[in-house]
């Protein structure tokens, strides 16, 4: 996409939201035009919650509800965050048409601050990444969606669609070659100037990525079927990009060195029975748009619910070639197991184990190209003190066996592998609409280096811990 593209997306946003003169409708006219049908929620089992509390991102279809929340901002009687729905209802001239279709926008900010103990030269909290500044504010997501979500688990034959935008910081480690970037790792649209670097590359440290863009189709077949088509989120793992499916502000070293963030093929959902979903897919790689090898990978799971919903188990696998280098591709393949149980009405338990493993990807003592493994335990436990309160903690292994996937290393002349961190936490709900994160967040490495000279893989490569003080606010609008 070139600049030309991005700024007709600026166009349409703008005509969307410009006040509509003689063609405009007023809120109540495009109610009585527009069916009586509210999306229903995600049926998948692929997502397993982080808190126990039901968290409702839509208004309620009740009109007088639907008419405070417009002129009341947002009531919590209606837990309804879409203030950008109901803005362009009653601004744009072309927005209730659309709506009619069941076509709707939404989005959040997220911006926080992390405090670094050690104050590293760099201002990196490396290898934490995301919220990666030390001391210093972030505005990680602005964040905006376009959707035509398909009604899963309907009796018809539905369609849909999704597209994405994210301008802030977390730019950086959700981008696709091809897309945000050229096959060489360069900058396409955003500014190659700034403090982020990859080779001889160079970033700034806001940009604008687009990590999803897909159409769906979803047949009445078992349960519900729905294929997806296009640029969209891994199904693998358990945390997410999207800064309101998370509890903690930060994100493990697994979720940030060994699994994919994007994909761009076809995914297949197939809900069996209530309690068994299967996951069906090929896609071109790892984050990438385009793929220079034309390699193609397979994308597979299977998803278990309880009766009692209790219990959530999710396996999901990719495998195929990755391109190493240019001209060179070898098979990459990721395998994540993740365990959610509520222990009670209030405690949570989630578990996660990964294993990586990727040909080609390190050389050994005796100078030869040998496989590289990645392997990690995580372990969650949330309690729920109230509907507006939990606390969090969160402990991680992550072991870097091969030096292949986090400082990229000579294992010739590393030594260690090991990540640990330990991070508590609590998510606070002022509002239904804005969530407050703080966390405290310990780090610990046994990863070190003769050549280059590494002690430690933090405070700019001298020390071989770090102790993180932070947290962010989401605004959902």
């Amino acid at each position: 996409m070139h600049i030309n593209k991005i700024s007709q997306w600026i166009v349409v946003i703008v005509a969307l939201c410009t006040p509509g003169l003689s063609h405009g409708q007023d809120y109540q006219v495009a109610q009585t035009a527009s069916p009586d049908y509210v999306p229903t929620e995600d049926q998948t089992v692929y997502q397993p919650v982080s808190m126990t509390y039901s968290e409702t991102t839509t208004c309620s279809p009740d009109q007088a509800c639907a008419e405070s929340c417009v002129d009341q901002i947002c009531l919590p009687e209606c837990q309804c965050c879409n203030f950008l729905d109901q803005f362009l209802m009653n601004n744009s001239p072309i927005y209730p048409s659309m709506k009619s279709q069941r076509i709707q926008m939404g989005g959040w900010i997220d911006q926080g601050f992390t405090g670094n103990f050690q104050k590293p030269s760099n201002n990196f909290n490396l290898p934490v990444t995301f919220n990666d500044r030390s001391n210093e504010y972030q505005m990680n997501q602005l964040y905006l969606f376009m959707e035509r979500a398909v009604d899963f688990g309907g009796d018809q034959l539905d369609w849909g669609f999704r597209a994405d935008l994210l301008y802030g910081t977390d730019y950086f480690y959700t981008t696709a070659l091809g897309l945000e970037t050229h096959a060489d790792g360069s900058p396409h649209w955003n500014s190659g100037d700034g403090p982020r670097r990859i080779g001889t590359n160079t970033y700034a440290m806001y940009g604008l990525a687009m990590p999803q863009l897909y159409a769906e189709l979803y047949v009445p077949w078992l349960e519900g079927v729905s294929i997806k088509a296009g640029h969209f989120y891994t199904p693998i793992g358990y945390e997410k990009v999207t800064a309101p499916d998370n509890f903690f502000y930060s994100h493990s070293y697994t979720m940030q060195y060994g699994e994919p963030f994007t994909h761009t093929g076809i995914l297949g959902t197939f809900q069996v029975n209530e309690q068994l979903q299967l996951l069906a897919g090929v896609a071109r790689g790892w984050d990438a748009w385009e793929d220079p090898n034309d390699d193609a990978e397979l994308l597979a799971g299977i998803g278990w619910v309880s009766s009692n919903q209790a219990t959530n188990i999710n396996l999901t696998l990719s495998s195929g070639d990755q391109d190493v280098a240019a001209d060179a591709s070898a098979n990459r393949t990721i395998i994540s197991f993740v365990l959610s149980h509520q222990l009670n009405d209030c405690l949570t338990y989630v578990f996660q184990s990964d294993f990586g493993i990727q040909e080609n990807g390190n050389i050994n003592q005796a100078f030869q190209l040998s496989p590289a493994k990645w392997y990690s335990i995580n372990q969650y436990l949330y309690y729920d003190v109230s509907e507006t309160l939990a606390w969090g903690a969160r402990f991680e292994w992550f072991r870097d066996q091969d030096f292949s996937r986090v400082l990229q290393l000579a294992p010739p002349f590393a030594s260690g592998g090991n990540y640990f961190e330990l991070t508590v936490g609590a998510n606070w709900r002022p509002h239904p609409c804005v969530t407050v994160r703080p966390e405290l967040r310990f780090d610990w490495s046994d990863t070190s280096a003769t050549i280059p000279n590494v002690p430690g893989p933090y405070r700019n490569f001298q020390s071989d811990y770090q102790v993180l003080l932070g947290g962010d606010l989401i605004i959902r609008f």
